[in-house]
């Protein structure tokens, strides 16, 4: 997104990190990368570690081994027993990421991935942003290695003249508190929907390693984010996290494209733009007025969509009335789709919820999912 503004980066920046997502700053030395990440800290009432990653080997990341009458142990640096002690949250830092060596770069993945330094476990209130510049500006500098970029949501730190120029005479302004409410689980269920829908539409997306890390002609940085099934998942929360905090579009797609990476993110977004799917709760409450899209991709994401509504609220009667959708589309021409819907139907179905007229349309599913033996179902009780 080249048009995006520093306002959108802090913004998802935010989002990110209160969703205890790792975020690193790419971007030019000297343009506030480090400053901006404290100063979001300050705001937001955390404390900071700084770790300058190059003064660093793997034994300061890992833990050094001590020998003592219990074993060898694996003794923590001073920042990780201070980030741990603390009764407040902490943004532990990594500045300057990339120059580490690869060795400290590797101790570092565990670090970020469950905050764990040695044998000392940070605790749920320690959370990690990094920052780097392109490796070509520095030559000390390394690419990332791909199991430790997709760690990571990654952002650029765009410079603006004109935002630069404002600050710069009249004074930067104090960021203000992050507004970041909790995700609704009913949204990240609908995103998650989404992503299946896309993915059975490109599984090569589902998990698509980088054959190298290296910088591209618009400028892409080698080392940043990649598909894989934890960045996909932790786009639904974050995009969740988005839509509770009612962040602009702009903002939603820099936080997906941060995690899955450029080309996967396009891909993704232009797919839902053109999804135009049904009110999954207008279905529920009216089955009968179903009316599949076209694409099976799109009738997928719209059976999922529905399978998403019930599952955050969901009670026998309101899963009936959804799976009367299902039988709805098995009856429309897409007895597939319906089927491959159905199972997360199956996985979710309340004890005590009676299958509803034409369930015998897709009663396969259930003598598979809910019945091992296969006998035949008693259509009042679905057992």
């Amino acid at each position: 997104m080249s048009d995006t503004t520093q306002r959108q980066t802090l913004e998802a920046m935010q989002i990110l990190l209160a969703a205890r997502v790792p975020v690193l700053l790419w971007g030019d030395p000297g343009i506030g990368k480090t400053t901006t990440v404290e100063r979001h800290a300050h705001a937001a009432g955390w404390a900071t570690e700084t770790v300058i990653a190059s003064l660093h080997d793997p034994t300061d990341i890992g833990g050094l081994p001590v020998l003592t009458p219990a074993g060898v142990v694996l003794e923590p640096p001073a920042w990780a027993r201070r980030t741990a002690e603390r009764d407040i949250d902490t943004l532990v830092f990594f500045d300057e990421i990339n120059t580490a060596a690869p060795a400290t770069q590797n101790a570092l993945m565990r670090v970020v991935l469950s905050g764990h330094v040695g044998d000392l476990d940070l605790g749920a209130r320690a959370r990690f942003a990094a920052a780097a510049n392109p490796a070509a500006q520095n030559s000390g500098a390394w690419d990332l290695s791909a199991p430790l970029a997709n760690r990571f949501a990654h952002l650029s730190w765009p410079l603006s003249v004109d935002e630069w120029a404002a600050g710069y005479l009249a004074g930067w302004p104090e960021p203000e508190p992050p507004k970041c409410p909790e995700p609704d689980p009913a949204r990240v269920s609908y995103h998650r929907a989404m992503q299946s829908a896309f993915i059975r539409r490109r599984p090569n997306l589902l998990c698509d390693v980088p054959d190298a890390f290296a910088a591209t002609a618009d400028d892409t940085a080698g080392g940043h984010g990649w598909p894989s099934p934890r960045t996909w998942e932790r786009t639904a929360v974050c995009l969740a996290a988005a839509d509770a905090a009612d962040a602009h579009p702009d903002v939603a797609a820099l936080i997906t494209e941060s995690l899955v990476g450029t080309a996967a993110a396009a891909e993704y977004l232009a797919f839902v733009s053109e999804l135009d799917l049904p009110d999954p709760e207008a279905l529920i409450a009216d089955p009968a007025s179903l009316v599949l899209p076209e694409r099976p991709d799109q009738q997928l994401a719209c059976l999922h969509a529905v399978a998403a509504a019930i599952a955050e609220h969901n009670t026998p009667a309101r899963w009936a009335k959804g799976f009367e959708v299902c039988i709805a589309a098995a009856r429309s021409d897409a007895p597939d789709i319906a089927m491959v819907a159905a199972r997360t139907f199956a996985a979710i179905r309340p004890p005590r919820a009676r299958l509803p007229e034409g369930h015998e349309l897709l009663n396969d599913v259930f003598l598979e999912e809910l019945d091992p033996d296969r006998q035949p179902l008693d259509p009042h009780t679905g057992t």
